[in-house]
C-alpha cells in the first residue's frame, strides 16, 4: 500500500531530483534512484522513465534526456512510430520476381522474416492488438512518451485481404490504444479520440492496382491518413518482366484518387530493376516529380535486392541479371 501523504507524481520529483544532483547520471543511477523510492514509500507501481521526465523541464530535462531516454530519435518529433504486419497472404497476381517471404516461409510478403517488426509478428503470431501492445510496452520501457502513435501497416499489400479481416485488424489496433475493446470499428475510432494513447497518424501500404475507388473507400471508413503505393518503376515492360500485376495506368489512376481523397502519397521505388539502366532509373524519378500526373508527397527508395527462394534469384543463378555498376 503506498504511503499517505506523497502523491505519485511527487515520488517522480523526489527521483528526478537525486538524479539531478549526479553529475552525469547513468542508466544504473536511474535504476538505483527508482528502486530506492519504491521501496520508500511503498509505490503502488514502477515510475516510467518518461514520467520521471514529465517532472523536470528547461535544462533539467536535457540534463536527464540522456540517461532517462533510449534510442531519442525514436520520438523526436513527439510522434511514435510503430509498424506492424498481417498474417500472411498470397497475392491475387501471384509473386513479384524480386519479392521474398510468403505463406510457406510464414513470413509477410516482402519481408525475410529477419526485420525486427516482422520478429516481433510472428512472435505476437500477426496478432494486431499484442503487437501494438509490445510496441508501446518497448516505447515506454525506454522512456519514451507515448500519447502520441503513428502506425504503419506494412509487410504485403493488406487491402486485397478479407474485408472482415481488414474491419478487424484495424479495429484491434484502436482497441489497443484505447485500452479496451470497442463494440465496433466506429466507436473505437470514436474513443481513441479521448484515449490517454492517440493515434494521430496511420499509414498503409498497397499497389495501384488495390488503390481505386473501393479500396480507397475503405481507408477512409478505416481511419487511414496516408497511402504508401508500391510503383518500383514506370515502365510496362518491368512490370511485365517481374510480374507486378497492375500497368502505369494503375499508378496514375491510384494517384489521381488518392489525391481526390485527400490523401498524403509516399511513391515506393526501387531502381535496378530487370533490364532498366542507371540512366532510365535516373529518368523515373524525374518523370515521377516532372508529371502532373504523378507527383507523389513522399518517396521511399528501395535499390533492388537480390535474395534466396525468389524468381529474380534463380535469374541471377543462371547469368540472366544485369548488375549495377558501382559507379555510374
Amino acid at each position: 500500500m503506498q504511503q499517505i501523504g506523497i502523491s505519485f507524481e511527487d515520488a517522480c520529483r523526489e527521483i528526478s531530483h537525486s538524479l539531478l544532483a549526479i553529475a552525469e547520471p547513468t542508466n544504473k543511477d536511474v535504476k538505483r534512484e527508482i528502486k530506492r523510492i519504491c521501496v520508500k514509500y511503498s509505490l503502488e507501481r514502477i515510475p516510467r522513465n518518461y514520467e520521471i521526465l514529465a517532472s523536470v523541464s528547461g535544462q533539467d530535462f536535457a540534463k536527464l534526456q540522456k540517461a532517462l531516454i533510449r534510442k531519442p530519435v525514436k520520438t523526436a518529433s513527439g510522434v511514435a512510430v510503430i509498424a506492424l504486419m498481417p498474417k500472411p497472404y498470397a497475392c491475387p497476381h501471384g509473386r513479384c520476381t524480386y519479392c521474398p517471404g510468403g505463406i510457406e516461409f510464414n513470413t509477410p510478403n516482402s519481408y525475410t522474416g529477419r526485420e525486427p517488426s516482422t520478429q516481433n509478428a510472428i512472435a505476437n503470431s500477426y496478432d494486431p492488438k499484442k503487437q501494438v501492445l509490445d510496441k508501446l510496452n518497448h516505447l515506454t520501457g525506454y522512456g519514451h512518451d507515448s500519447a502520441k502513435i503513428e502506425l504503419v501497416i506494412v509487410g504485403g499489400t493488406f487491402l486485397f485481404m478479407p474485408r472482415d479481416y481488414q474491419i478487424s485488424f484495424i479495429k484491434s489496433c484502436f482497441d489497443a490504444l484505447n485500452g479496451f475493446d470497442s463494440p465496433d470499428l466506429e466507436s473505437a475510432k470514436k474513443n481513441n479520440e479521448k484515449a490517454n494513447i492517440r493515434n494521430v497518424g496511420f499509414t498503409i501500404e498497397t499497389k495501384p492496382d488495390y488503390c481505386k475507388t473501393q479500396h480507397i473507400d475503405w481507408m477512409l471508413d478505416y481511419g487511414i491518413t496516408r497511402v504508401e503505393i508500391g510503383v518500383q518503376s514506370l515502365h510496362e515492360r518491368v512490370y511485365q518482366i517481374v510480374n507486378r500485376g497492375h500497368t502505369f495506368e494503375d499508378v496514375v489512376e491510384s494517384f489521381q484518387m488518392s489525391k481526390d481523397a485527400g490523401y498524403k502519397i509516399v511513391a515506393h521505388m526501387m531502381p535496378g530493376l530487370p533490364t532498366m539502366t542507371p540512366e532510365e532509373d535516373i529518368e523515373d524519378f524525374k518523370k515521377l516529380f516532372s508529371d502532373p500526373a504523378l507527383r507523389p508527397d513522399m518517396l521511399k527508395i528501395y535499390p533492388t535486392l537480390v535474395l534466396e527462394n525468389t524468381a529474380l534469384y534463380q535469374s541471377y543463378k543462371e547469368g540472366n541479371l544485369r548488375h549495377i555498376p558501382k559507379k555510374i
